[in-house]
């Protein structure tokens, strides 16, 4: 289904995300924060979140037991899923793909094949689309950083992630975030910088202090943070709002003149009227294609050289 701009709703629209940095640095509290969170404790991390922050949390042994769990009536409660980490994520999907086929996807030696490799990812971006699109949720990937350098020594902070899934994590995701400590400050980067990659949108850039919580202050930094993205999403709506309105006071008037054309002269009258209404957003372009429709179905066709509609035996003859 094809939607123009001035139709367009992001009413209720879920998130997804990307909070990676070092061992330690606090992201799994962090990605608590959201929205009524379940976390998918691949890295068995819950239990060094402070108790007071902890939230529920899905323990598994195999992929098909998150599935079984994500597919269960309790998950209407819950607005985020938490994987933590991704990169646990992608051994539990390892060891799925070579028990689901182990002659396709496991080498002779026991490990993993090229094209389990290529099993891993697609179900990655599989288990993506599910949760943001079929459960309707927001989706966190918490990821261990590694630090590296480039060709010219520049150290450089990644994703910590095996295999080619690495490479498609970030392309969903609506912002990614490094988590670092800056002197005493922990701090999180959604603008890409040269020493690590970040992600924003909706308004949501640069440098953020995540503050330290105490036994009684409430754990919601990205709560906050949605709820801004969605307040820049509806300021943008409201800003927009005249626009659509003045694009469908002109849709009305082009639909008037379109149903005055009958032949060769109203056509032509019609070709002239048209741009030269107060068109806004996409209307002169949309009725340009409605004119050209409607001239079609009565059997005329547009001469350059004549400048205006013709009957098609005539361009034809």
């Amino acid at each position: 289904m094809i939607v123009n701009p001035e139709n367009m709703s992001f009413d209720g629209k879920k998130f997804s995300m990307i909070l990676y940095g070092s061992p330690g640095v606090g992201k799994t509290t962090l990605a608590l924060s959201a929205p009524d969170p379940v976390l998918i404790d691949f890295d068995r991390g819950m239990s060094r979140v402070r108790s007071q922050h902890r939230k529920a949390a899905i323990f598994c042994d195999t992929y098909e037991d998150v599935l079984t769990d994500l597919g269960s009536p309790d998950m209407k409660q819950f607005q985020t899923i938490v994987v933590d980490t991704g990169g646990s994520f992608i051994t539990y999907l390892q060891d799925w793909a070579m028990r689901a086929d182990p002659k396709a996807n496991c080498q002779k030696n026991g490990a993993i094949s090229l094209k389990g490799f290529g099993a891993v990812k697609m179900e990655f971006s599989r288990f993506t689309s599910y949760v943001k699109d079929t459960l309707n949720k927001n989706l966190i990937y918490v990821f261990h950083s590694l630090e590296q350098t480039d060709k010219d020594g520049n150290p450089q902070v990644r994703l910590m992630c095996e295999g080619a899934a690495k490479n498609i994590v970030w392309t969903p995701c609506d912002f990614g975030g490094y988590v670092q400590m800056i002197g005493d400050r922990r701090d999180i980067g959604f603008t890409p910088e040269q020493e690590y990659f970040a992600k924003g949108c909706h308004g949501i850039k640069g440098h953020y202090t995540v503050p330290e919580l105490g036994p009684t202050d409430t754990n919601d930094f990205i709560t906050r943070l949605f709820d801004k993205a969605k307040a820049n999403i509806a300021a943008e709506a409201e800003e927009y709002a005249p626009l659509k309105e003045q694009y469908d006071r002109v849709m009305g008037a082009v639909h008037q003149i379109l149903d005055t054309v009958k032949d060769v002269e109203t056509a032509n009258r019609a070709l002239n009227d048209i741009p030269n209404l107060a068109h806004a957003l996409t209307s002169k372009k949309e009725a340009s294609a409605m004119l050209n429709e409607r001239a079609k179905s009565i059997g005329l066709t547009y001469s350059k050289s004549a400048g205006g509609f013709i009957r098609k035996e005539e361009k034809e003859a």
